[in-house]
């Protein structure tokens, strides 16, 4: 049985998901850990774009002081500590939506508000089913 993948609405702003995109960026970089185990992040690209963009299923959580192995945008930073960023999430597979909703649909609809750290999947419930079951391309 496939187990049910959580995950966690956030924002990044245009110039990181443009390197996420690349594949450049390989790890994503946050202050926290959500109190629950977490497969994914949905992705809310901040202004100027304003529209939920990607979704990406992450890899392995490291916390600082462990290291990150691979080489990447801000990952020697991270393993040096200069990071504000206690975790590194690494992206394993970037998707883009082929419908990007945008800040007005999201607000209308789903009531959503853009997150200044994280929202669990759950507090969208149906913007969560629409984005699992929505037309999108792999880019990573």
């Amino acid at each position: 049985m496939k187990s049910i993948k959580k995950g966690i609405y956030i924002s990044i702003k245009p110039e990181f998901t443009k390197k996420i995109e690349t594949g450049e960026k390989n790890y994503e970089f946050r202050k926290y850990y959500p109190n629950q185990k977490i497969d994914i992040l949905y992705v809310y690209e901040t202004t100027p774009t304003c529209t939920l963009k990607y979704i990406i299923e992450l890899g392995e959580i490291i916390k600082y002081p462990n290291l990150i192995t691979k080489d990447g945008y801000g990952n020697e930073e991270f393993n040096k500590g200069l990071k504000k960023s206690k975790y590194a999430y690494e992206i394993r597979h970037v998707y883009i939506l082929e419908n990007q909703i945008s800040l007005f649909e999201l607000r209308q609809i789903y009531h959503f508000t853009p997150p200044q750290s994280f929202a669990y999947d759950n507090r969208y419930p149906e913007l969560t089913m629409k984005l699992n079951n929505a037309k999108k391309r792999q880019l990573i």
